[in-house]
This record gives C-alpha cells, sequence and structure tokens, in this order.
C-alpha cells in the first residue's frame, strides 16, 4: 500500500535536490571577461545563473598596481541575477574583477576575470 507512494516522494527529492544543489555562476559580464574596449566603462554589471543576495556578495575592481577603482558597494541592477558596480574614472589599461556571490539558497561562488580597456 504504501509502495504507491514511492514515485511521487523520489519525484519530489529530485527536486530538491536540484533546488539544494543551486550555485549563482558568472553567466556573462560587462565588460566581458578578458575582452578589450575602447569605451571606457562606468560600471562592471555581472549577471549570474541564479539570484544572488547583495548585501553577502560584492564586486570589487582594481587596476594593474592592485589599488581599487570600484566607487562603491555593489547593488542589484534589473532583478535578483544582475549583480553591478559603480566605476571611477578609469585609465587605458588592464582591469582585474573580482566577485564573490551568495546565492538566495546561501551557497557561496566566487570568481575572478579581466578586461582592458584601450583608450
Amino acid at each position: 500500500m504504501h509502495c504507491r507512494y514511492l514515485p511521487a516522494i523520489a519525484a519530489l527529492l529530485v527536486l530538491a535536490s536540484n533546488v539544494a544543489f543551486a550555485h549563482a555562476h558568472l553567466k556573462t559580464a560587462t565588460p566581458a571577461p578578458d575582452s578589450t574596449t575602447a569605451t571606457v566603462p562606468h560600471e562592471v554589471v555581472i549577471d549570474f545563473t541564479e539570484g544572488v543576495e547583495p548585501a553577502f556578495s560584492s564586486i570589487i575592481v582594481e587596476d594593474a598596481a592592485g589599488q581599487r577603482v570600484d566607487a562603491g558597494a555593489a547593488h542589484l541592477a534589473d532583478g535578483n541575477t544582475h549583480l553591478a558596480v559603480a566605476l571611477k574614472p578609469l585609465r587605458a589599461g588592464v582591469y582585474k574583477v573580482i566577485w564573490h556571490a551568495t546565492a538566495v539558497d546561501t551557497h557561496k561562488t566566487d570568481g575572478s576575470f579581466n578586461f582592458t580597456v584601450s583608450k
């Protein structure tokens, strides 16, 4: 008699495991990772694969000397999967973006990438 519930229980476990293992990974970014741009960006925007908690997520942007060039804390932009940070005026050079994301399910991810301003 209890065996008739087994398929439903198995389906719920599969659904729960998919939700439990969700992480916010970098999907796209502007400027794009490893890109070169002649247009000086005024912000860095990262689109994640999952929603993020802005209070526990960050974007730091550094110049080649390791000096921060972001203009403050990251904030949500266009929904909870887009995190953005404003930039101070940039010069030509290579910049490193370091990000830390806490997904809405509390899983943490991080990474970094470079972009170049050629102007």
